[in-house]
């Protein structure tokens, strides 16, 4: 019989309760034994209970094999309460990688459409414990603003050796280290860093380029990339850049990853100018459940789910107005959980039907299923 995961679900607060639904019926729909334990976290928490991170919600994520997190924040929660709930699974868990595969995903609108038939897919390894992070200074009366940035030889280590052992993994080409050298010292200590570490990996191509130098390539052509490993603050702004290339933050997930621990959320926040009128984009929330997929070594339903998304924004029904749609969240989950459903029955299928292999879209998915096995 198959592993039953523990999955801590954290909504949190906006549109987090929306989209995180959206992502728990779609990992209901794969063939896999779940128990999600759920848990408020966040401004809501706080509002409720006075606890931004309720004892209960640390037991879940220590008993969890993974959290599933939506966003916090909340106009009436000052900022670092909130905030807490961030650390704790940053720094107090150690989850010091923030993993960012940025795709356009066919039938959705890029401004780069034009310019090549092979459209985006790269991936940012962005330092998730280091840097700016989540250590600020603060004020120095009303007139000064002060953050500290460090950067270490230990942490930059960790997050260049998993970014190497990723290009490798999932059989990418080359990693370029982006960084601001030329006048930052924690900077040099990063790339000479990145030097030493990717001597180990001889079949990886290396790039070095300035922040602002990789900004106006990606511009120009992200096929420059295909991995790309940086401090902190730099993997935020650069995933900015690719986001707009491949339909927005709906668009975008993530994984925050440690070396005992994991947790998934979309890249966007709390959106609290669309939450409570189902309209927000939860695909971001799904594909970061696809990621959880991928950590847990499941890589078959992760593909999977993949796949469905692919093949529910290529037909173009069923889409949120983000992506030039009108449909609500819970009918974009709706259609990829059922085409999840699908495309496993006919996976099923396949191995005992050879003659439904004749269909383009039949034989596409039994090639994507086969690779899996």
């Amino acid at each position: 019989m198959a592993r039953k995961y523990k999955i801590a679900v954290m909504p949190g607060d906006g549109i987090g309760p929306e989209v995180t639904a959206e992502a728990v019926k779609v990992l209901k729909a794969t063939d896999m034994r779940f128990e999600f334990l759920h848990c408020d976290v966040g401004g809501k928490a706080y509002l409720e209970r006075g606890d931004p991170l309720p004892p209960e919600a640390v037991e879940a994520s220590d008993e969890a094999d993974a959290v599933l997190f939506g966003a916090v924040g909340h106009d009436y929660a000052p900022y670092e309460i909130p905030r807490k709930v961030l650390v704790y699974l940053r720094v107090d868990k150690d989850a010091y990688v923030n993993l960012r595969p940025l795709k356009l995903y066919p039938g959705v609108y890029s401004p780069l459409w034009r310019r090549s038939s092979k459209g985006v897919d790269l991936v940012i390894v962005r330092d998730n414990a280091e840097g700016f992070s989540l250590q600020h200074s603060g004020l120095l009366g009303n007139s000064i603003g002060t953050d500290r940035r460090v950067i270490t030889h230990f942490g930059a280590q960790r997050i260049i050796r998993f970014a190497c052992d990723y290009t490798v993994k999932k059989g990418r080409k080359k990693i370029t280290c982006v960084d601001q050298s030329n006048w930052l010292f924690s900077d040099k200590l990063f790339r000479n860093v990145f030097s030493e570490v990717v001597e180990r990996y001889p079949n990886v191509r290396r790039d070095f380029r300035h922040v602002d130098v990789a900004a106006m390539m990606l511009t120009r052509n992200p096929l420059n990339f295909d991995v790309i490993v940086t401090p902190d603050i730099y993997g935020d702004i650069l995933s900015g850049v690719v986001i707009g290339m491949i339909g927005g933050v709906g668009m975008a997930p993530s994984a925050c990853i440690g070396d005992n621990f994991a947790f998934f959320e979309p890249v966007h926040g709390t959106a609290w100018d669309l939450a409570g009128k189902g309209i927000a984009n939860p695909i971001a929330s799904i594909l970061s459940a696809k990621l959880m997929l991928e950590w847990l070594r499941e890589e078959e339903a992760a593909q999977i789910i993949d796949t469905a998304v692919s093949e529910v924004l290529a037909e173009g029904k069923v889409r949120t107005r983000d992506l030039g749609g009108n449909s609500s969240t819970s009918e974009v989950g709706d259609a990829i959980a059922a085409k999840v459903r699908e495309i496993h029955d006919e996976g099923i299928c396949l191995q005992d039907q050879p003659s439904l292999e004749e269909s383009p879209q039949n034989r596409r998915r039994c090639e994507t299923l086969s690779d899996f096995k």
